[in-house]
């Protein structure tokens, strides 16, 4: 009935629905068939409970501690159970399929940047890359245990205060976009020093617990890197994105990474005497100033005011 414990330091590939999640191997004590669940609906939302060597172990249904929506049926006979936790403390987690995969490699493995939540960082270790377009978010036991509160880390500040006006960059690039708070700026425009790279968009990877205004997040050059669109979820799955940015946010040692979709249509351009200030537009929270570039109006991005307190101002 029961498996030995892991030794190795594999991936334990779990699938809820069709979304996919992994364990590290040496996490896992036990994997059990759910056919040996004996239901018990607790106060504590537990589906029921698992014997295992003369304990009782409360089981839970893994996408039901995500979040996640379901139509509310276990078919106790065809799922499986993973067994985390100490010999003082152990959990099991209801999937529908498991599956080993091999070790990871260095490098095969990103932690989750602090920027998509604290809820979601307590969840998940990171993402693991299992190979061409295959990825998992890599759970955390304990964390599925004992969450952080949803808002215990989001005070703190995510990146560190905005360049001055001294570190300005001479280059800028000048951008469309439909994915960040409403505004009345038309363009925007960022340091060419904050730009990593303009590639093409893929779906992102969902994370459940994030926050709203995370997508999800992308691999790119084995980070994850999170997507950021602050429009509601039933207007993002237009075409008129056909490029997602890749920029820097803070200072370049902090090494945060975003990415949010652009529209067609980005340029170049130098500081120029008549690139001057237009104090009767109203700037968004999230800028610095909006500039006249070419005979239009240009709203010069703070990302870190987009993401702290102002920025999530201008979202409420």
């Amino acid at each position: 009935m029961h498996a030995p414990p892991s030794t190795d330091d594999g991936i334990l590939c779990c699938e809820v629905g069709r979304e996919r999640f992994a364990f590290r191997s040496a996490d896992v004590r036990h994997v059990e068939r759910s056919e040996y669940l004996r239901p018990d609906n607790g106060d504590d939302g537990r589906l029921g409970t698992l014997r295992l060597g003369g304990q009782q172990v409360p089981v839970f249904g893994l996408g039901d501690v995500l979040g996640m929506t379901g139509d509310g049926r276990i078919h106790v006979r065809e799922g499986h159970i993973a067994v985390t936790g100490d010999r003082q403390s152990l959990t099991g987690w209801y999937v529908d399929r498991i599956a080993r995969a091999a070790r990871p490699a260095h490098g095969d493995v990103s932690p989750l940047p602090s920027i998509v939540g604290a809820k979601a960082t307590s969840w998940f270790e990171g993402i693991v890359w299992l190979g061409e377009d295959e990825s998992a978010l890599l759970l955390s036991p304990h964390g599925l245990v004992s969450p952080v509160p949803v808002d215990a880390h989001d005070d703190a500040p995510t990146f560190a205060q905005p360049r001055t006006a001294a570190d300005s960059e001479s280059v800028a690039v000048v951008f469309s976009t439909s994915v960040l708070p409403a505004s009345d700026a038309l363009r925007y425009a960022l340091s060419g020093r904050q730009i990593a790279a303009i590639v093409q968009p893929t779906p992102p990877i969902a994370v459940p617990g994030c926050h709203d205004f995370v997508d999800g997040v992308m691999w790119w050059r084995r980070t994850a890197v999170p997507v950021l669109d602050f429009r509601a979820r039933i207007d993002r799955h237009d075409t008129t994105h056909r490029r997602r940015l890749i920029v820097q946010c803070g200072t370049r040692q902090r090494g945060s990474l975003i990415a949010f979709s652009i529209e067609p249509g980005v340029f170049m351009c130098r500081p120029e005497a008549d690139h001057r200030l237009l104090p009767e537009v109203r700037c968004p929270a999230f800028a610095s100033g909006v500039f006249d570039v070419n005979g239009q109006p240009v709203a010069l991005l703070d990302l870190d005011a987009l993401l702290g307190a102002e920025g999530a101002a201008a979202c409420a």
